[in-house]
């Protein structure tokens, strides 16, 4: 009769070690960026008013399931003042950026790699996703 042992059968190498560790970075710097992008569209003091206005169009992302009841949380806490784009998530972010900022999408679109040559604001935008 065979045991499961209580170790891994394989242990992790260092290539997935590096891996993980890259894809914990970009998450963590793109967060950044993405809020960084976020907070001088919409500054932190009107969050709450930006949101608001915008209730509507992301009314309509959650009952399409773009957005989450966690994600609509953040958006809408008990006290609306207390609204903080610190806790946004990655993707949180991606969705409010492309949908009720305003912004052009790239000549590729949001879901495709824009154009090396292409350097507007939203091409790194769409490179971060």
């Amino acid at each position: 009769m065979a045991f499961a042992s209580a170790t891994p059968a394989t242990s992790s190498s260092k290539e997935t070690t590096y891996h993980a560790r890259l894809c914990r970075v970009l998450v963590d710097v793109g967060t950044c960026v993405l809020r960084d992008s976020f907070d001088a569209i919409c500054r932190p003091p009107t969050l709450h008013t930006f949101l608001a206005a915008n209730q509507t169009t992301l009314q309509s992302l959650r009952s399409r399931r773009i957005i989450n009841a966690t994600q609509w949380g953040k958006l809408f806490p008990a006290i609306p003042a207390s609204v903080s784009s610190r806790d946004f998530d990655i993707t949180l972010l991606m969705i409010l950026l492309r949908n009720v900022c305003s912004l052009t999408p790239p000549l590729t679109g949001w879901d495709s790699l824009p154009a090396a040559t292409d350097f507007s604001h939203e091409a790194d935008i769409t490179r971060i996703k």
